[in-house]
């Protein structure tokens, strides 16, 4: 069966976003403590929003940083890339591989590295001096980058209780403005004091 590498459509976001989030529950269940439960909806999910939104934020049917794996109609596999690939963001040299994934059917059939070429192809077209990816500890992928032509750049070292991760808390809305007002007061005084400088003045 032929497979085709293509730009993510609207009609493919179902299957990519519950893909991510099935890729993530495995990441999560190999490393609790570096993957919080509720970490795909507080971090992810926001890069697969960006993904149909161009630089205005306004709604595109055809993304310009997701590709899929499309065989006959079917998605088998996509690669997100730094939401800095489209045409209208701001000129940015470097980016990274944000999520990858290929169908538990169809690995084993060189799908991914056809889309981390892919990925690899739209970085020189832009002439990005930089693009990486981030690799779990015990994460298979760690092998397909390796012979895709990535080098590891730096190793994090993590000391601290094999616990899950704490789930991530949303952010706050920031508290009313309650600004100081005694500088107006400062002001009314003085310009009182004007008015009655120059009432006396006249008497």
């Amino acid at each position: 069966m032929r497979i085709t590498i293509r730009p993510a459509e609207e009609g493919d976001r179902a299957t990519i976003i519950a893909a991510s989030q099935k890729t993530w529950d495995a990441h999560r269940a190999r490393q609790p403590h570096a993957f919080p439960e509720n970490g795909w909806e507080m971090l992810m999910a926001r890069d697969h929003v960006l993904a149909f939104r161009d630089a205005k934020g306004q709604p595109v049917n055809q993304s310009e940083n997701l590709f899929v794996a499309d065989a006959e109609g079917q998605i088998v596999g996509y690669v997100l890339l730094s939401w800095h690939l489209r045409r209208d963001a701001e000129a940015y040299h470097k980016g990274s591989v944000n999520d990858i994934w290929v169908h538990e059917d169809w690995r084993g059939k060189g799908i991914a590295m056809e889309l981390l070429e892919t990925a690899k192809a739209e970085a020189e077209a832009r002439d990005w001096h930089d693009l990486t990816a981030q690799v779990w500890d015990g994460a298979p992928s760690a092998d397909l980058f390796a012979r895709a032509g990535f080098t590891p750049r730096s190793t994090i070292w993590r000391f601290g209780p094999d616990r899950p991760a704490r789930p991530i808390e949303p952010r706050e809305a920031a508290p009313p403005h309650t600004e100081d007002a005694w500088w107006k007061w400062v002001v009314l005084a003085v310009i009182v004091a004007c008015f009655i400088a120059i009432a006396s003045s006249f008497q």
